[in-house]
């Protein structure tokens, strides 16, 4: 035997008031409907719940032996319509997330947000090259990325967040540390921190614009490849690098960030499946959201 939650309900509601006009109120429906249910349900079970009389409403025998099942299941269905609503809100639930070292502090604002708005939400977050990101984008393996200077891949929707102002790393070492302020021209004859070509081609490339339209081509440093090829070529390379203050590396220890005069920019993205919004799940929804509400400058 199925039982109808909302029979159940009306059946407890009216159970506790033992009063058909209070319990409609409660209900939010008329006296003649609450009696149809009430009704319907002593029909599925095949006995009478209350015993009425133009005075009075009470539980039968076997009304009061049912009512502490049905009070459970009530409470159960509410328990599951209250743990629904929150996940289809984007309010509980888990979180795949990417982020690229390229926009560390954006992301732990955004993720600071996020955890406060929606504390039931278990982010499960992979720290990788933006290239990197894109490809797992594309093979379902994370919801969300945040990254930077990425480039096209099918299946794969690159969002522009934010342009921020690049800055010039050195060393505390180097010649330049001294300086508060570099044009991109006066380092023509600097070698560059580029990154792994496998996951930063998008970073590299913009390097190579930037310094192209400061009139010459930039000379690359040691080899590229590895997770902290680029911070090494920097802090112990002799290498001057482009990164903006939402970078990891503006917190490594011997480095030194330099404003770029006349300023330049490099973007900040969000990086999600191509497929229709609707396939992302609630909290992932919630997460681009703010995301890009941060990029209007609405929050964080």
């Amino acid at each position: 035997m199925t039982f109808d939650p909302r029979l159940l309900r009306s059946f407890v509601v009216l159970a506790d008031e033992l009063h058909f006009g209070r319990a409609a109120e409660r209900l939010h429906v008329s006296q003649p409907a609450l009696s149809q249910q009430v009704k319907r349900l002593e029909a599925q079970v095949g006995f009478a719940l209350f015993a009425r009389t133009r005075r009075s409403v009470e539980l039968t025998e076997a009304g009061a032996a049912m009512l502490a099942p049905a009070r459970a299941a009530v409470e159960a269905t509410r328990a599951a319509e209250d743990v629904a609503r929150t996940h289809a809100r984007g309010e509980q639930g888990e979180l795949a997330l990417g982020l690229s070292p390229g926009v560390h502090y954006l992301a732990q604002r955004l993720l600071a947000a996020f955890a406060h708005e929606r504390p039931g939400v278990r982010v499960r977050a992979r720290q990788d090259g933006t290239g990197a990101l894109v490809r797992q984008i594309a093979a379902g393996e994370l919801e969300l990325a945040l990254g930077s200077c990425a480039e096209p891949l099918a299946g794969v929707t690159v969002e522009p967040l934010l342009e921020e102002p690049v800055v010039v790393a050195v060393a505390a070492s180097h010649p330049l540390s001294k300086r508060a302020a570099v044009a991109l021209d006066d380092l023509s004859d600097q070698r560059f921190a580029l990154v792994d070509p496998a996951d930063g081609a998008g970073y590299n490339r913009a390097v190579h614009r930037l310094c192209r339209r400061a009139g010459f081509e930039p000379s690359a440093g040691t080899d590229a490849h590895g997770p902290m090829a680029w911070e090494t070529a920097v802090r112990a390379g002799g290498c001057v690098g482009l990164t903006t203050r939402s970078a990891a590396v503006s917190s490594a220890r011997d480095v030194q960030l330099l404003a770029l005069e006349p300023p330049a920019r490099l973007p900040a993205q969000l990086l999600l499946p191509a497929a229709p919004a609707a396939a992302l799940r609630p909290a992932a929804r919630a997460f681009a959201a703010l995301a890009r509400a941060a990029s209007a400058g609405e929050r964080v």
